[in-house]
């Protein structure tokens, strides 16, 4: 691949106060990547986790480029201050 874009779902937000990402695993919606979870101690983290290693995973896709876009307004006003 070339270009590679990239949605940043409801599942991820920007809280302005602390200048950092939320993750919001309730609302994530491939519930196919939370298959096999089950026993795990503490479930939170462990969805925060797959969800960041797969916006890890994606955005490192493309050889020429990245397109992002983020659905939470917060985190959309952040990434263009970042340009």
């Amino acid at each position: 691949m070339q270009y590679v874009g990239v949605i940043l779902g409801p599942s991820i937000t920007y809280d302005k106060q602390s200048d950092c990402l939320v993750i919001k695993p309730e609302n994530y919606k491939d519930v196919g990547a939370f298959a096999g979870i089950e026993g795990i101690e503490n479930v939170n983290q462990a969805k925060e986790k797959i969800i960041l290693n797969s916006m890890n995973v994606l955005m490192k896709r493309g050889i020429e480029g990245l397109y992002i876009y983020a659905s939470d307004e917060a985190l959309r006003e952040r990434l263009l201050e970042l340009m």
